[in-house]
């Protein structure tokens, strides 16, 4: 279901990485791949936010990458829809290991600690197999540099990731658990 606080945390969400993604694109680029970075740093803000409020918190990162990559960075459409779409792969990702393994983002237990420490190497991994497989695809990029790819994307988004998101959680969760659009009821 649609509702206005939904809107309001993709909303929020795009807002707050949208600005993250070009300052990625342009602190760490990777030469030779289309808007890549090799710290990708929206990834260690919108993790959080989709294990809090689920898919509208991917929906958010999504579209900020769209945005940064399509209309500020001037890719064509298929670059720019393939990175969102791996940007909103990822977290989703993230979000089924917790759920698979009955855990929680407070990373208060050892159970809730080993699903983000599965969760986040993984789910870099299956979008940065999703995002360089299409480029090599659609001959945006080499042969050579899809190993590039996959592994600067692997690297760059977990270090985001634990980095920057493994604090939010921490220090955060308490607090985002009293939103009615916490997503982990007892």
């Amino acid at each position: 279901m649609v509702d206005a606080r939904r809107i309001a945390v993709t909303a929020v969400t795009a807002g707050l990485c949208l600005p993250l993604a070009l300052f990625a694109i342009v602190l760490v680029p990777i030469p030779g791949l289309p808007a890549a970075s090799g710290f990708w740093i929206p990834a260690g803000f919108y993790f959080p936010l989709t294990l809090w409020f689920g898919v509208w918190g991917a929906l958010g990162g999504h579209i900020a990458t769209f945005l940064a990559m399509g209309y500020f960075q001037g890719f064509t459409l298929h670059v720019w829809l393939d990175g969102a779409i791996g940007d909103f792969i990822a977290p989703i990702t993230a979000l089924l290991i917790f759920k698979l393994m009955g855990a929680r983002p407070d990373l208060d237990q050892k159970k809730n600690r080993n699903a983000w420490l599965i969760a986040v190497p993984v789910a870099s991994l299956v979008c940065g197999l999703w995002v360089h497989t299409v480029n090599l695809l659609f001959g945006v990029i080499t042969p050579p540099f899809w190993w590039v790819g996959v592994t600067t994307y692997f690297i760059g988004d977990s270090l985001a990731v634990f980095i920057v998101g493994t604090p939010l959680l921490r220090s955060l969760t308490k607090f985002v658990k009293q939103s009615p659009m916490y997503i982990w009821r007892d």
